[in-house]
């Protein structure tokens, strides 16, 4: 009984240990707004917390269209509104389009 009782206490603290962990992660404040300032066609301002607010996790951009260092080189416009980069997601139809006008402003920041 007592070897019963202490596999039973084991995956309770596994089980409150990992919930614990879990609560910490959703709680967690995103990384403070970026901005890119050698890109092709000015200053960009990226903001995590808008991103986040949207339901978006780290791992949806995070290492499979970003690394989670500093981008290697500039933003190219030709390259974002080929689809990648930023236009991965932002292509019309998940996000906004990144090759319309009414739009720059929403991340050309002056």
């Amino acid at each position: 009984m007592e070897k019963e009782h202490g596999w039973i206490l084991m995956v309770v603290f596994c089980v409150a240990v990992a919930l614990a962990g879990t609560t910490a992660l959703a709680q967690m404040k995103p990384p403070a707004d970026y901005t890119f300032n050698d890109g092709d066609q000015g200053k960009v301002l990226f903001s995590h917390q808008a991103h986040v607010a949207k339901n978006l996790k780290c791992t949806d951009c995070h290492t499979k269209i970003f690394k989670m260092a500093k981008p290697a080189g500039p933003l190219k416009m030709a390259d974002i509104n080929a689809g990648k980069e930023c236009g991965a997601c932002h292509d019309g139809k998940k996000a906004f389009a990144t090759n319309s006008q009414a739009d720059c402003a929403k991340c050309h920041k002056k």
